[in-house]
């Protein structure tokens, strides 16, 4: 559940850079040198006071001006002196606009093209629907990049598309037209929400069949994935797809059906044709099968400065354990951890003001950090300004990390970053994902290998309270490795037996697991006959099949404990394990 309204702390979501470059010498700023206002802001130790985001977003949206002037008047063109003049007359929406830019990732000249294509063709909705304006424009710049494609489903089952689907000015007039039926959303939703609402082309005449189908039962829309029915024939040979020969649209895959990636891409189309952020997801289940489910935002109220609502799943089923999945990021079209997805939104929804001004503030790290010769001390009291003013600003927790790892930190500052252990796992105790990623490298300037497996048995524990064994698993991977540094190779080896007992159908995992126990197992006296005993306790623990199909996972554990086997010459185990492997094959036990 989350809450958003000004001024107000928001509850987060149920269980969620470019470098500042100089400004080109021939650039003569009209309006004064935009990185000394930067400068001047933190010198004066304003940059990290809310009372000054809207100076730090006008300072960088002039740079953004001086920057990229060609580009600007190349998207404009004839219309340069209109949008120029518009964008003037309302900063706050011009300089939103250029801030959401993404310079590294964005075509910066297409962004800007598409802008004022919907300007001019909707110059009264513009001003009303800007944030969908931004979200569409940093969203369509370059569709083959951000842009959901479907056409590999209809590949899949040998169908063909319906002619064209709707572009991003389609987007955003279909938003605006069925104002009605969105309850604000294309109004009050920030940008960062709705890109993944416009990030799709399905056809209009579909959009309409999803609303007249589903408007009334829009709550949790996506179990709709339920809906189409599953094709058994298809999973065996796709060349049998129900769905090939015809056309491949909303009310065919709801007809005729398919497996599960045409199953989370109806849900997710359905929901963004109703002003549902939603998304396509997949990933890779414990039994090491391949998977799609549909994620997308529950919202329960949207208003001015507020919004209501929870991030959910379906299709996301408990025997495969799908902890995480991938999507496609909207804007960068780069592919992210659905935990990142729900990161990022709940910072927005945390303050949306708060996370944008951090944004800002890390954006302007570099340079500052540069003119200023910045020293290890000196950064961590930057980026700890920019904590106070989000502490959910991934790069921040980044960069801070980053400076124990590049050592530019000192020896002596050891006990202060690693006290930000403690500060990221309160911190981020919502998104055990992101300590994961943050973690090693904070800690490398600790040189205690003691010190360093104590935390990571804390991990261990954290993780499993977490009820996320695949990042228990992966903490557990890493103490190992302490732990053998400092030659405790049985207890090491016993940690890794206890963790693989404890979860034994983490079939993702669980085989990396089973190479560290077998490599440390030959650095200790009789640490072979544990690994024997083991492994006899172990493989009847591990599911035998995944569904009504033989578990991959379970067959490949059986082949590597009998290669084991016949190394230590035990033939009549050998043949014992052989023989239930063909059991587990022939789906024979459960």
């Amino acid at each position: 559940m989350f809450v958003l309204h000004k001024n107000h702390l928001a509850a987060l979501f149920a269980l969620l850079l470019f470098a500042l470059c100089p400004v080109r010498a021939d650039d003569k700023p009209a309006a004064g040198d935009p990185d000394e206002a930067i400068r001047d802001l933190f010198t004066h130790k304003k940059l990290f006071l809310k009372t000054e985001y809207k100076t730090l977003r006008k300072a960088f949206t002039r740079r953004f001006e001086l920057l990229h002037q060609d580009a600007i008047r190349q998207a404009y063109g004839s219309d340069y002196d209109v949008m120029t003049a518009w964008l003037d007359a309302n900063p706050d929406i011009k300089e939103e606009f250029y801030t959401a830019i993404d310079e590294k990732h964005n075509s910066i000249e297409a962004a800007l093209r598409l802008f004022k294509d919907i300007y001019k063709q909707y110059p009264d909705k513009l001003k009303p629907y800007a944030e969908l304006a931004i979200a569409t424009a940093v969203t369509w710049d370059e569709p083959r990049k951000g842009v959901y494609d479907y056409r590999q489903h209809q590949v899949r089952v040998h169908s063909s598309l319906p002619g064209e689907g709707l572009g991003g000015l389609d987007n955003f007039k279909y938003i605006v037209d069925n104002e009605r039926i969105m309850e604000g959303r294309g109004q009050h939703l920030p940008w960062e929400f709705l890109v993944h609402v416009v990030n799709h082309k399905t056809p209009l005449a579909e959009r309409k069949w999803a609303v007249k189908q589903y408007l009334a039962n829009r709550r949790m829309i996506g179990r709709c994935y339920h809906q189409v029915p599953y094709d058994h024939g298809m999973l065996r040979d796709e060349a049998s797809a129900k769905l090939a020969g015809h056309e491949y649209t909303l009310p065919n895959i709801r007809s005729y059906g398919g497996v599960c990636a045409m199953q989370a891409d109806f849900a997710a189309r359905v929901g963004k044709s109703l002003g549902v952020p939603a998304e396509y997801v997949w990933g890779e289940g414990n039994s090491l099968g391949l998977h799609a489910w549909v994620m997308w935002v529950e919202l329960k109220q949207v208003a001015k400065g507020k919004i209501l609502g929870s991030l959910e799943s379906h299709g996301r089923y408990d025997i495969d354990k799908f902890y995480t999945g991938n999507l496609r990021d909207p804007q960068t079209g780069e592919v992210i951890l659905d935990r990142d997805m729900e990161l990022r939104l709940s910072t927005v929804v945390y303050d949306k003001q708060a996370k944008r001004h951090a944004d800002l503030i890390m954006r302007a790290f570099p340079a500052l950090r540069d003119h200023l010769d910045m020293k290890g001390n000196a950064q961590l009291a930057y980026l700890q300004g920019c904590m106070d003013v989000c502490p959910y600003n991934q790069e921040c927790w980044l960069t801070v990390a980053a400076l124990s790892r590049d050592h530019v930190v000192k020896p002596s500052q050891a006990s202060r970053m690693v006290s930000y252990v403690d500060k990221l796992i309160r911190t981020f105790r919502l998104f055990p994902d992101f300590t994961w990623k943050v973690l090693e490298d904070l800690l490398t300037i600790d040189q205690d290998a003691t010190h360093r497996a104590r935390l990571y048995e804390r991990l261990v524990a954290l993780y499993e309270r977490a009820q996320r064994p695949d990042l228990a698993c992966q903490a557990r991977l890493k103490l190992a490795d302490y732990q053998s540094d400092g030659k405790e190779y049985k207890k090491a080896a016993k940690g890794l037996a206890f963790t693989i007992e404890k979860f034994p159908s983490e079939g993702r995992y669980i085989p990396k697991l089973m190479d560290k126990l077998e490599e440390t197992c030959q650095q200790f006296k009789d640490g072979n006959k544990l690994l024997m005993q083991f492994y006899l306790r172990f493989l009847p623990t591990i599911p035998a099949k995944r569904g009504d199909e033989p578990s991959k996972y379970c067959i490949a554990m059986h082949e590597k404990a009998i290669a084991f086997f016949k190394t230590a010459n035990k033939d009549q185990v050998v043949a014992n394990l052989e023989r239930r492997l063909e059991l587990v094959k022939a789906g024979a036990i459960r």
